[in-house]
């Protein structure tokens, strides 16, 4: 999942990413005063979801094609002038964190469906590791299953980091970085300029990653109930408190290099361009006429 919890009341920074264009000079369509939007996103198995201030983009490879759909945001900043500068007081910005989060994790019935299935899921898959631990006895296999049980999060990011380093939803989230990255430098999302920019990004909302394996290995050791709801507000004001910091972002970094991203391939990384293209003018006011609408753009790669 790229950058699914993205910070977008801070400013957005570019990626740091390196080369020069082909041909001469990088094309720059900024003005003296120019400033990136700040965009999120969240990679999938098929595609990218694209979140900007006011609109998302929803973009599936589709064989020969790609289908992309782009929608008013469900996860925006708040219009109200008074509940925006109230979403940014402490433990009230982690209450408004926590549901943009769920907005763009769920997003329709079939998410819903999918995210219970999934806590169900992990759910077992906690209860399997227990009873495994007490039937193992205390040899070396018996005494990972324990630890793993009493530290459940240490197997499911395993998965997880298998799950996006060895399948496209890596190369998708590279996908993503890159393209976000190349409109952060040039002010325009084309697949050359996606092609020279790097796919690691220092506002990747995977960095938070890091906060929640802190938190889930103190869980053990805190046997306090409410921890179970508080972990979640340690979680996001340490990342709104530390996320900035060179530390965090050198750690997300490393996490981003090794285990959530992977170079993309020009399939991947069309879908990218093509939907924060055509997010990027949505957000402008030149996509009125297509907004709500599935578009079919035939694929070049």
């Amino acid at each position: 999942m790229a950058r699914a919890g993205e910070r977008s009341s801070r400013k957005s920074r570019a990626s740091g990413a390196t080369g020069e264009p082909e041909g001469g000079e990088s094309r720059d369509n900024r003005g003296g005063d120019w400033e990136p939007l700040a965009f999120g996103g969240m990679a999938r198995l098929h595609g990218i979801d694209f979140f900007g201030p006011g609109y998302m983009s929803v973009a599936d490879r589709r064989g020969s094609e790609i289908e992309l759909r782009i929608d008013h945001s469900r996860s925006g900043p708040p219009r109200s002038p008074l509940v925006r500068r109230v979403s940014r007081w402490p433990l009230v910005r982690s209450g408004f964190f926590w549901g943009r989060l769920l907005l763009q994790l769920v997003g329709s019935v079939r998410g819903v469906i999918a995210l219970l299935l999934t806590l169900l899921v992990l759910w077992l898959f906690t209860l399997l590791l227990e009873f495994g631990g007490r039937v193992g006895g205390d040899g070396l296999f018996g005494d990972a299953l324990n630890l793993f049980a009493t530290f459940p999060v240490l197997p499911l990011l395993l998965l997880l980091f298998a799950g996006m380093k060895f399948t496209a939803i890596g190369r998708y989230h590279g996908a993503e970085h890159k393209a976000v990255a190349a409109y952060e430098r040039d002010g325009e999302v084309t697949l050359p300029g996606a092609k020279r920019s790097g796919r690691i990004h220092p506002r990747c909302g995977t960095n938070i990653l890091i906060y929640i394996i802190l938190a889930s290995l103190l869980a053990p050791v805190i046997s306090w109930p409410p921890y179970a709801v508080l972990q979640f507000v340690l979680i996001s004001e340490a990342w709104y408190v530390l996320g900035d910091t060179r530390a965090s972002i050198a750690a997300g970094n490393f996490l981003q290099r090794y285990f959530t991203t992977s170079e993309p391939r020009r399939a991947e990384l069309e879908v990218a361009v093509e939907s924060l293209q055509r997010l990027v003018k949505a957000e402008a006011g030149e996509m009125n006429g297509e907004i709500g609408k599935t578009l079919q753009i035939p694929a070049r790669f």
